[in-house]
């Protein structure tokens, strides 16, 4: 049977996950026996609840028309994730929503570089995401700024592509693999968009763990 909410989700009808719950809690207020009475039977309860917990799982892949991606495929890197990252970074990257309009952009936002990454980068990234979220939250500013500027140094250089800028990335990835505040997710991450622009081959053995 077709799940009731990915067909409104898909229309456009339900557009965040705040009005999915909010229709989940009207319907179950008609379905759970405790809420609707003896005439209500628990089987519809339950079948109601399975598809919201499906819908909710995979509501971003619903929302944006896109497929759930195969955690065993080996896709590479898409050249749309540097500006999906520009376009991240611009959005607040990285953050915890406020309200339910900036999180539905933000998401999607965050979604569409996911996506772009491919699976290999992708968990490597929801990693360095909750690593840098720690920083934000435990106070660490200081060095999620330089993190963060390492990401536009990025940005900047596969935009421009001068010397000067490959040499300072370099440094930075050296520094960054010596900095014991800056955590082993991030130290991945930035080492794997390194070599994505094709920095890496004269860094030598990786520091720390880098």
């Amino acid at each position: 049977m077709a799940n009731r909410f990915v067909r409104r989700i898909k229309s456009g009808e339900i557009s965040t996950i705040g009005e999915l719950k909010s229709e989940f809690k009207a319907l179950a207020k008609l379905s759970h026996p405790d809420l609707a009475g003896e005439d209500a039977g628990q089987s519809d309860f339950v079948a109601l609840r399975s598809e919201y917990e499906a819908a909710l799982r995979n509501f971003q892949e619903h929302r944006f028309g896109a497929a759930p991606r195969s955690t065993n495929s080996s896709s590479p890197m898409s050249d749309e994730a540097w500006p999906c990252l520009a376009i991240l970074m611009k959005r607040g990257f990285p953050k915890t929503p406020r309200h339910e309009k900036e999180a539905l952009r933000y998401d999607y936002a965050r979604w569409r570089f996911s996506e772009a990454l491919g699976p290999a980068l992708a968990a490597v990234f929801e990693s360095c995401d909750a690593e840098l979220l720690a920083l934000r939250e435990g106070g660490g500013v200081n060095t999620l700024a330089v993190e963060l500027a390492f990401l536009r140094k990025l940005l900047a250089f596969r935009d421009r592509s001068l010397s000067p800028m490959r040499t300072d990335i370099v440094l930075s990835l050296g520094a960054l693999g010596s900095d014991p505040s800056v955590g082993p997710a991030f130290r991945s991450f930035s080492r794997a968009l390194a070599k994505e622009l094709g920095i890496g081959i004269e860094l030598g053995p990786s520091p720390r763990g880098l």
